[in-house]
């Protein structure tokens, strides 16, 4: 067509006049040439959408939409994908509830039609509605609604007799992070082993999959199966050597949870160990700096702990120091922060020192209050 010849060599303007051009030839003819013109609309609002055209695209979908339920019939699966487009755009104008509003009366048949209401014939259309639509509710804060959209969508794509294992996963992973926001974490960790476990056998091997290892790692941590997390976490880190990524933010976090491991099970030297190593690549690659203050408060607590004070004083001063330079960090922390240089420089027997710190902590309170 010749619309996406000009879009492709980057004649936007050309490539909407031709399309202009093409839908009104498609609006004057009849038969054959009138069922094209659901496609050509689809078209373009595509070519809208790249020209920044949002609220016209939205309109030319629309268009589309009518005309597939006016033709009776879906175009070969366009007739979602136009319901999808313009779902989007209103996910990304924030108009999370028309979005919703939009794909659950597309999925129930359009019901304001009188004789024709289509639904997705495909596992892989059904699965795309529901998954924005549990996206939409997730923007809402209503967990249990994308839980059920999620749980629809899982179930389609499983009972397909076409494989769609990339969505599928797609599906699995965002249906374990619901279940987390609605703090149903025994019913998040089978659904992310079994995304773990999809994963290993389809994909690459990729950061996402190191991601979800830690997840995984961690749901397994907090509910104390720390044989089960420590495998995982080693999983991780093995496949970060794998992908060259072993001084990456991926591999400072990693250590870090498992440094996190090693102190709940009393291993205080394997801690020490793995907290100092992440701490040195948070170091190198100053791009996680709350996370980064964490470390540093970890490892000096350690020192701390046993009364090597001199070691202590450089990391909790890190801990603070990185809090400061970070707009975001909350008074929670700065006043832990705060409490630890005190603490430290108390039981030191340097009060002089540990005074500053103390009368900012006090400071701090009174702001809270």
């Amino acid at each position: 067509m010749l619309a996406y010849i000009y879009a492709a060599q980057g004649q936007i303007d050309q490539a909407l006049e031709a399309i202009s051009e093409a839908v009104q030839l498609s609006n004057q003819a009849s038969g054959e040439h009138q069922e094209q013109l659901g496609q050509l609309l689809f078209n373009q609002g595509q070519l809208l959408q790249q020209a920044n055209r949002f609220e016209q695209a939205r309109q030319v979908y629309q268009q589309s939409i009518e005309r597939y339920l006016t033709l009776m019939n879906t175009g070969e699966g366009k007739l979602w994908q136009a319901v999808l487009a313009q779902a989007q755009m209103l996910m990304e104008e924030h108009q999370y509830a028309e979005a919703g509003n939009l794909i659950n009366n597309a999925l129930v048949g359009f019901a304001e039609t009188e004789h024709y209401h289509p639904q997705p014939s495909s596992a892989s259309d059904t699965a795309d509605l529901l998954l924005l639509l549990a996206q939409a509710h997730t923007a809402q804060q209503q967990p249990q609604q994308a839980i059920n959209a999620l749980e629809q969508a899982s179930q389609a794509l499983q009972q397909s007799s076409q494989p769609d294992n990339e969505r599928l996963l797609s599906v699995l992973e965002h249906l374990a992070n619901a279940y987390d926001d609605a703090n149903q974490q025994t019913q998040s960790t089978p659904i992310r082993e079994q995304a773990l476990l999809l994963r290993q056998q389809y994909s690459e091997p990729s950061l996402a999959s190191v991601m979800h290892l830690n997840e995984l790692a961690l749901r397994h941590q907090l509910n104390t199966n720390y044989q089960q997390a420590d495998s995982l976490y080693q999983q991780a880190l093995e496949l970060l050597s794998e992908l060259n990524k072993s001084e990456s933010i991926e591999q400072a976090l990693i250590l870090g949870n498992l440094a996190s491991l090693k102190l709940s099970q009393k291993d205080n030297a394997a801690a020490l160990a793995l907290f100092e190593q992440s701490l040195l690549l948070h170091d190198q690659l100053n791009l996680r700096p709350l996370e980064a203050s964490q470390i540093a408060s970890y490892t000096a607590t350690l020192y701390y702990n046993q009364r090597h004070y001199a070691q202590a004083e450089p990391l909790f001063l890190k801990a603070l120091a990185l809090l400061d330079s970070t707009p975001s960090a909350n008074e929670d922390s700065l006043l832990v922060a705060l409490d630890n240089l005190t603490a430290l420089y108390t039981a030191w027997g340097k009060p002089g020192k540990a005074r500053p710190y103390s009368n900012r902590a006090t400071t701090v309170k009174n702001k809270t209050k």
